[in-house]
């Protein structure tokens, strides 16, 4: 527009072409084109600057498009194409193939204009760019790095934290992305800024966020008390909508382009120590583009001071997790077991654990608390969580079980005998379980089968329930043994004496 301008208004003044050409740089073709199209418009020598103006506008303003066969094909099904538009999962390819299906023969490309032009134009994207004061706002992120570390590569985490006034960054490398590592980051962040902004705006990931809304996003309870504890508010935003943290996700691709692309580490240790004098020493010193100051000095100088205090107690690092509360009186945290009281079995409680304890809620009251088990498949049991039938029968010990017995017979007395001479701690839970065939079958049948079992050293439990459910076998009638030899038989025996060493044979 001003080239344009300045064409004419020298043309006004009586330049010939050869000066228009060597002054604006144009060939005396494009000059002449120029000139005679502004004639064309009514543009005169002595025409003022507003109309000079008009003339330069009419000069850019885009050319209506020529008419084209193809869209006076198209128009008579602009509202069936508008309806189209309005149906879920609706393409602009599929409304070219449905208009193929009716027999109108246009090609893709006319009817994406088509649409494009006449139907539903496309407007102008436009943002408004938010700046926040000191100490208000950091963002976080993370995002999937691969670094050469020894003699291979390896897929890390990479966790970054940028104050969105200053741009000062924090950037921490992890081998996973879970609740832990994603509560240590932010703890290790705030130390390093030496303070506490007063949001955090975070993407919508498990570690921080349960249930993405916009309005009411459910907060990951480890996450919601490292909240409480920092007194920072976390904000999620907005699901699929990158560009709302925009001063964050700009930093992960410089992330892998300065701290990873061709460089090597001995260690993740080391990668995080240099990740840290990177921050400080390198990026942290080098201009933005948008504030056009070094993010460490601008941090210094305006933002340190608008953190929040750090609190004086350390976090506790807690793992929040949803347990059922099974018949055993137990629940499964972590492949160990927990024990509640009876009044919650069949109910879901939380679990909160932290280093050294689990505490577990419900419906946000403590009801109960174990140390933490060790290892996996540790069993942490309270005795005093079990109903008294049951209690009573748990705590049926070896001596208990042999008093029972000898109450309801001897051979049931022997029987249980034998089941706790080898262990009787091991083999417990089968004296219980022979006491209680005695209340199903009585003891004069569990004496019987008890007798019959011994006189084959055997104490199976499941032999001895087969012979009470069948009943005890007859014996069995001895064959009668023949003392008559016939003849024949006598002929081919010796005399003892010849079996002696050295005699007849």
């Amino acid at each position: 527009m001003v080239e344009l301008d300045e064409l004419l208004f020298r043309w006004q003044q009586g330049e010939n072409l050869s000066q228009l050409s060597r002054s604006l740089g144009q060939s005396r073709q494009t000059v002449r084109a120029y000139l005679k199209r502004a004639q064309h418009l009514g543009f005169t020598k002595d025409a003022d600057d507003s109309r000079r103006a008009e003339v330069v506008r009419s000069m850019l303003r885009k050319a209506p498009a020529a008419p084209s066969p193809a869209r006076d094909d198209l128009e008579p099904w602009t509202e069936q194409i508008k309806q189209w538009l309005n149906e879920p999962d609706m393409t602009v390819k599929q409304i070219w193939r449905l208009l193929g299906r009716k027999g109108l023969k246009v090609s893709y490309q006319s009817v994406n204009r088509f649409v494009r032009d006449y139907v539903a134009p496309v407007l102008p994207r436009n943002t408004v760019r938010l700046e926040t004061p000191p100490g208000r706002q950091a963002q976080v992120d993370f995002g999937k790095v691969r670094v050469r570390i020894g003699d291979g590569l390896v897929w890390l985490w990479a966790f970054v934290m940028t104050l969105s006034y200053s741009r000062h960054r924090f950037v921490r490398f992890v081998a996973r992305q879970d609740l832990p590592s994603w509560l240590e980051c932010h703890t290790r962040a705030f130390e390093f800024f030496g303070g506490v902004p007063e949001t955090v705006l975070l993407d919508n990931l498990k570690a921080g966020v349960v249930r993405p809304d916009l309005y009411d996003p459910t907060i990951n309870r480890a996450y919601a008390e490292l909240e409480r504890h920092y007194g920072f508010v976390a904000d999620p935003a907005k699901v699929r909508t990158p560009e709302h943290k925009g001063k964050v996700e700009r930093s992960m691709p410089v992330v892998r382009q300065q701290l990873a692309a061709g460089r090597e580490y001995d260690s993740l240790a080391d990668l995080n120590d240099a990740a840290l004098t990177w921050c400080l020493e390198e990026v942290g010193t080098v201009p933005n583009g948008t504030t056009q100051e070094a993010p460490v000095t601008r941090f210094e100088r305006d933002e340190r001071t608008c953190l929040k205090a750090l609190p004086t107690a350390a976090f506790a690092n807690p793992t929040w997790s949803e347990c059922k509360v099974h018949p055993d009186h137990h629940i499964v945290f972590e492949r160990s077991y927990y024990s509640v009281p009876t009044r919650y079995v069949g109910k879901t409680v939380w679990v909160r654990a932290t280093f050294r304890l689990v505490e577990i809620h419900f419906q946000e009251e403590l009801i109960k608390t174990h140390v933490r088990a060790a290892r996996k498949g540790t069993w942490q049991t309270d005795q005093n969580d079990y109903p008294p039938p049951a209690k009573a029968f748990l705590f049926f010990h070896p001596a208990h079980c042999r008093a029972k017995a000898v109450e309801l017979g001897p051979d049931v007395s022997a029987m249980m005998e034998a089941i706790l001479a080898d262990n009787a701690l091991r083999n417990l839970r089968k004296g219980q379980a022979l006491l209680r065939l005695g209340e199903k079958y009585g003891a004069a049948r569990l004496n019987e089968a008890c007798r019959h079992l011994l006189a084959f050293d055997s104490i199976e439990l499941k032999r001895l329930q087969q012979v009470l459910e069948r009943g005890v076998p007859a014996p069995a009638a001895e064959p009668a043994v023949s003392t008559e030899l016939s003849q024949q038989t006598l002929a081919f025996l010796h005399p003892a004496e010849s079996f002696v060493a050295g005699g007849a044979r």
